[in-house]
C-alpha cells in the first residue's frame, strides 16, 4: 500500500514523496479515520498529512505539520505513478 503524492512548497520547490504503511497507520492513529474511506472522502488535509508524514520519517522535514510545515506548502497533488488515489 503506498499512494505516490507531489509537494510543491510555496518557494517552487518541489518534492515527490511515497507515503506508506507504516504513514497510513499513523493517519489511522492520528486521524481516527480509517484510510479505506479515502477514495470517498479524500480531503486536502489528508493528503498533506500523509506527505508531511512520509517527508517526516526521511527526515526531510522537522517541522510540526500545522502550523509550521502547513505555512510552506503551495499544494499536494497525487503523482501519475499512482493507479488510483489509493495503490493497494
Amino acid at each position: 500500500m503506498k499512494i505516490a503524492l507531489q509537494v510543491e512548497y510555496l518557494d517552487g520547490t518541489i518534492e515527490p514523496v511515497d507515503a506508506v504503511f507504516a504513514d497510513f497507520v499513523g493517519f489511522e492513529r492520528t486521524w481516527q479515520r480509517s484510510v479505506v474511506k479515502f477514495e470517498t472522502e479524500m480531503r486536502l488535509t489528508d493528503l498533506a498529512w500523509l506527505a508531511w508524514s512520509a517527508l517526516t520519517h526521511r527526515q526531510k522535514t522537522k517541522l510540526k505539520f500545522d502550523p509550521d510545515w502547513i505555512a510552506t506548502v503551495a499544494q499536494v497533488i497525487p503523482r501519475d505513478e499512482s493507479e488510483s488515489p489509493l495503490e493497494k
